[in-house]
């Protein structure tokens, strides 16, 4: 990537890509019936879906208690998802 004074230039290969990013508020119940986790993770994604799918794949057991855009991102690596 080349730089001037103002502006960032990329090749054809290292365009960014636009994605959202989101902050994910959620809560584990404990397996033995005490208290439950809450914590809250940022992603970027395409969509809220792409969230709602990779939080269901990955922890089932996560109740989602709140979800909100923060903003749009330009992400320069991406997963196969944003190419």
């Amino acid at each position: 990537m080349a730089k001037s004074k103002d502006r960032d230039y990329f090749g054809p290969s290292d365009q960014p890509h636009r994605a959202l990013l989101i902050e994910l508020k959620s809560e584990r119940a404990a397996e033995d019936g005490g208290a439950a986790t809450a914590s809250t993770e940022m992603f970027t994604a395409l969509s809220l879906e792409e969230v709602f799918a990779y939080v269901r794949n990955r922890q089932p057991s996560v109740e989602i208690m709140g979800l909100k855009v923060l903003g749009k991102v330009e992400v320069l690596s991406s997963s196969e998802h944003l190419a």
